[in-house]
């Protein structure tokens, strides 16, 4: 009586299939048998340098003869109906997109002691102070540190000598 077995791949429980010899790790399905083929090259590479080299070199080759351009020419031409609906889906995320960073863009920042993306401070030498906040100010990240950054202007030519 066969066993069963858990699949690597999906996950599923699964009969054994009583006329394989050796563990049995994937399923039937055409999706783990591709994983269990891509898991069995990608340890052949590493063992086998010459396989490795010879993978390669027909890999090269078929990129060579297939640039990835004309592939996704082909590929659009040959699958319309999901060109289409693909080209309409990306038009809405391009919309969320620009409209999700409007908003956050006008939307306050509950960390307080975030930086905008934009750089506010300049290249040069600062001083770091702590500064203590008032006692009736909140703040909603309670472990957060706030300093005030000084510009120092004298101690830079100090410490970088001119080079002529």
């Amino acid at each position: 009586m066969p066993g069963y077995f858990y699949c690597h791949c999906c996950g599923k429980r699964v009969r054994k299939n009583p006329r394989l010899k050796i563990q049995q790790n994937y399923c039937g399905c055409k999706r783990c048998q591709q994983s269990r083929k891509n898991a069995w090259e990608k340890q052949k590479r590493k063992e086998d340098p010459l396989f490795k080299e010879e993978r390669n070199k027909q890999k090269a080759h078929w990129r060579k003869e297939r640039p990835g351009h004309q592939y996704q020419r082909e590929y659009r031409h040959k699958h319309h109906p999901y060109a289409k609906t693909n080209r309409q889906k990306q038009l809405l995320r391009n919309k969320r997109a620009s409209k999700s960073a409007f908003e956050s863009y006008l939307q306050k920042i509950v960390k307080t002691d975030a930086l905008n993306a934009g750089s506010l401070i300049r290249c040069g030498l600062y001083k770091i102070v702590p500064v203590g906040t008032c006692p009736g100010e909140n703040i909603v990240k309670t472990d957060a540190i706030i300093l005030e950054i000084l510009a120092h202007i004298g101690f830079q030519k100090v410490l970088v000598p001119k080079t002529d």
